[in-house]
């Protein structure tokens, strides 16, 4: 265990407003090597939390192993919204519309739940239209839809398909315990906000699971693949994750999830760096993942505008003004 690392949460960055600090954020930060040992830390690597969306591309692998994307003709770009924590805009929709007409099934099928678009532009058009929203404006929309369109092809029940027991969410915990190196039993769960199952670990588990699923998992590396290539499709238009896999994808892919945990991890497994903000908020994620990738040489100091203008952004109030910042202050 690297020597810096401790029990306790570190502190990762001020919120400031002005000269007055008025927030501080607290977590945690593990980078591991290929075989899932611990080489930086900050705060307790061993800090335990759901994953909730940073653990996608683990979900979307058995919609490629299980030979359900090639079989249905459907590409990277398929894969990609598989992976996806999208905003609706009408890419998105028409990706995961995609899916599911290759698999004969419609938007019925979708269990995640009725969401308005994440992106401003897309929700205004759709309210504008005098429409509802609607499961496929729901940022898992691709996922389900990947979920469902393999369990027609497996012919596995697609009305339970959200349950702990059903086959292909047994076949996703197996796959995520395996590289983590646990039993799937091992791993606690809780429910998703889109209704799946989502797992705890260790952010050091975590870290190891996606290290060795990214050197030796062929399906998790097509994922890895896909989001490289279509990295809109996998949040979209002026978000982090896809400005940085937009940036960096030939050599790394990376996955943020709604509790403030960040995956990234190297295309050939040689490293992973998990992140976990105590408070389980996203604020401050973006610059805090920004700034340890920097550490870890895996981002230039200067940061190309796609990702500076996210990075940077500073604090500002309701008329648009600057009036503070986010300051990391923390050294992995």
């Amino acid at each position: 265990m690297p020597s810096d690392a401790s029990t306790e949460p570190a502190l990762l960055a001020e919120v400031r407003r002005g000269a007055i600090i008025e927030g501080l954020i607290r977590g945690h930060i593990v980078l591991v090597d290929a075989t899932g040992r611990p080489v930086r830390a900050v705060g307790d690597p061993n800090s335990v939390s759901t994953l909730r969306s940073a653990s996608k591309p683990f979900q979307a692998a058995s919609f490629v192993e299980t030979g359900t994307a090639a079989d249905l003709g459907l590409g990277d770009d398929s894969i990609a919204i598989a992976c996806a924590s999208h905003l609706g805009e009408p890419g998105h929709v028409e990706a995961a519309r995609r899916i599911l007409e290759a698999a004969g099934l419609d938007e019925s099928a979708l269990q995640c739940g009725f969401q308005l678009p994440g992106d401003p532009t897309a929700c205004a058009e759709l309210l504008g239209r005098g429409e509802s929203p609607s499961p496929i404006y729901n940022n898992c929309s691709g996922k389900h839809s990947a979920m469902v369109a393999t369990c027609v092809h497996q012919g596995w029940p697609t009305e339970s398909y959200l349950e702990r027991d059903h086959p292909l969410q047994v076949e996703i915990a197996e796959r995520l315990a395996g590289h983590a190196g646990l039993r799937a039993e091992e791993m606690p769960f809780g429910i998703d906000g889109c209704g799946l199952p989502t797992f705890g670990l260790s952010l050091r588990d975590f870290a190891t699971a996606l290290a060795r699923a990214a050197g030796s998992d062929s399906a998790f590396q097509s994922c890895q693949s896909a989001m490289a290539q279509h990295p809109w499709l996998i949040r979209g238009t002026n978000s982090f994750d896809s400005a940085l896999v937009g940036v960096a994808g030939e050599r790394f892919t990376a996955k943020g999830g709604a509790a403030a945990v960040f995956g990234a991890v190297a295309r050939d497994g040689s490293w992973a760096l998990v992140i976990k903000l105590e408070s389980g908020a996203a604020a401050g994620l973006a610059q805090i993942a920004a700034r340890a990738l920097q550490q870890i040489d895996q981002l230039a100091s200067a940061l190309p505008p796609s990702l500076s203008e996210l990075v940077d952004d500073p604090v500002t109030n309701w008329v648009g003004t600057p009036v503070g910042e986010i300051r990391t202050v923390f050294q992995l």
